[in-house]
């Protein structure tokens, strides 16, 4: 095969991922959203971070409120199998990289607090040992978007907040090949989309939230193949919905729970739209808040239309941590969140230089530790 034609198919296999990215990501860099997997995202009306994920928990803000945090990603993934030939193949990804989550809100009237953030929102590309399942042409595939959202929360009335956000994004992506597939690898776009979000106070202890945020299409068509017209063109940050519910059973324990959905069927006819469920429990004693969470997203690609670069089935996250109050009322905590994103068996059509392969096996490790520290009051 020639060295441009496994270029353009390797290109088709990245557009494929591109909007993917990898995966969003559920957790901010705060003690609450990791400690909870994500699932205290939907009703976050602690301090300024709900800027990122709810912005009519700013609302909750007395004066002034700064969320700042960081969190490390270890993210791994293994495949295990035989060619047409029937000789072995094993090929890994890994990756680490180090996320930040900044957000700062300040109350302006009585009705109204302004905000803003800046925070990774998600990507987590791949460098791989000997390619894509072995075959050596894609070195590593990257991904990262960064979010800055001016968000503003209004007291509607005693029982109902509204908020939003306007969301800009910039979005890198990189590709690095071998000689046999020359692609320019380095592509940047800013664009720009938004975000809206309610909370309604059932009682003094219960309270409902809900989330809308709107999709990001970029333009990626610096990216292609060398000496060729093709080119990645475009790709699109998904649309998200969320629910969420916060009850306060006692003085020390606070159940939360969300639900969700993740667009991903909007660009994509093979992707499926991802939902969530989760659930989280927070215990209170003393200075300490402690809290563990678990959430399920459904499968995001059926096995047959998987890639060698998405092989992500349905995602569990696990995640526990703890909270320190100190004597001036300013919080740090640390947190630790395990996801496992499916196992399962695969078969791949390959294009090398040499002609077209397949690649049959299974993907037998696939996750991601995520380790975060925050600072907030």
């Amino acid at each position: 095969m020639k060295k441009t034609n496994v270029a353009v198919a390797l290109l088709t296999v990245f557009a494929s991922s591109s909007f993917a990215g990898g995966i969003l990501l559920h957790e901010v860099a705060t003690f609450d959203s990791v400690s909870s997997a994500g699932v205290g995202n939907a009703s976050n009306r602690i301090d300024a971070s709900a800027a990122i994920t709810s912005p009519a928990g700013l609302t909750a803000i007395t004066d002034s409120s700064l969320s700042v945090g960081a969190q490390y990603l270890d993210a791994y993934t293994e495949h295990n199998g035989t060619n047409n030939g029937g000789g072995s193949v094993t090929s890994n990804g890994k990756t680490r990289s180090l996320v930040p989550s900044l957000a700062y809100g300040q109350r302006v009237s009585d009705s109204w607090v302004l905000a803003a953030s800046l925070h990774g929102d998600g990507g987590l590309g791949m460098d791989y040992s000997g390619g894509l399942i072995g075959y050596d042409q894609v070195n590593s595939i990257s991904q990262e978007a960064l979010n800055l959202q001016l968000a503003a929360g209004y007291q509607a009335s005693d029982n109902l907040s509204l908020g939003g956000a306007v969301v800009v994004q910039h979005l890198m992506t990189s590709i690095d090949s071998s000689a046999n597939a020359v692609i320019d690898n380095e592509g940047n776009s800013t664009a720009a989309s938004f975000m809206l979000s309610a909370m309604y106070d059932l009682s003094e202890s219960t309270f409902l939230s809900a989330n809308y945020k709107h999709r990001v299409k970029h333009d990626l068509s610096d990216i292609g193949v060398s000496g060729t017209d093709a080119r990645l063109d475009s790709a699109t940050w998904p649309s998200r919905f969320d629910l969420g519910v916060q009850h306060k059973i006692s003085e020390q324990l606070t159940f939360k729970a969300m639900t969700g959905v993740e667009l991903w069927s909007d660009f994509d006819d093979k992707a499926n739209d991802v939902y969530s469920v989760g659930t989280a429990l927070a215990y209170s004693q003393s200075d300490w808040t402690y809290q563990a969470g678990v959430r399920y997203d459904s499968t995001m690609y059926d096995v047959e239309n998987m890639t060698p670069a998405l092989p992500i089935g349905a995602n569990w996250s696990l995640g526990l941590g703890a909270e320190k109050a100190r004597s001036n009322g300013d919080r740090i905590g640390i947190a630790y969140q395990y996801r496992h994103m499916g196992t399962q068996d695969v078969n791949y059509a390959v294009d090398t230089p040499v002609g077209s392969d397949t690649f049959t096996g299974s993907v037998d490790t696939n996750r991601i530790h995520v380790i975060s520290v925050s600072y907030a009051y």
